[in-house]
């Protein structure tokens, strides 16, 4: 894999948890790895827009490492910015299977698109489920997964943009 410059978080309407993964990764790129992430640029969307802003549970959890995402509009993917990427990590087999259904023109598509917690090297149940409308403790679980993967895919891109 080439240096990875730019990372893509996918759910599927970029309201709950790509825009946490989005937020995880600029925290982590703000305070702990500062030098190593300087030069990367991460992003999120979705295949649908369907709330246009992240979820408040994603916004509050943010608060509490100093993140504002209160501003945040979510996006819908498209072939400009999945060709722009050189990972692309998203929440569900079913996001995969989809993402590269569809943008199959996009360059390298099979080989930079990931389920973030296979990408992160877990095992098991790599999906991450929609935790929208499901209360506070699917949400809190959820909150779990994301940042694990997100810290551990952190960590797995440093050292892959060091070979």
């Amino acid at each position: 894999m080439k240096t990875i410059k730019n990372v893509l978080w996918v759910c599927f309407g970029n309201t709950s948890r790509s825009p946490l993964a989005h937020g995880l990764s600029y925290w982590l790129q703000n305070t702990i790895y500062k030098e190593e992430l300087k030069n990367i640029k991460f992003d999120s969307a979705g295949f649908i827009n369907f709330f246009k802003t992240a979820q408040p549970e994603t916004i509050e959890y943010l608060k509490t490492k100093n993140i504002d995402f209160s501003d945040f509009h979510g996006k819908i993917m498209d072939e400009k910015l999945l060709n722009e990427q050189d990972l692309i990590l998203v929440m569900e087999t079913y996001h995969l299977k989809r993402l590269r259904r569809k943008f199959k023109h996009v360059k390298d598509i099979d080989k930079k698109s990931f389920l973030l917690l296979e990408f992160a090297g877990e095992s098991g149940e790599l999906n991450i489920p929609d935790p929208v409308n499901f209360g506070p403790e699917v949400y809190d679980r959820t909150i779990q997964l994301v940042e694990r993967g997100v810290i551990k895919s952190i960590e797995k891109i440093i050292e892959l943009n060091k070979k």
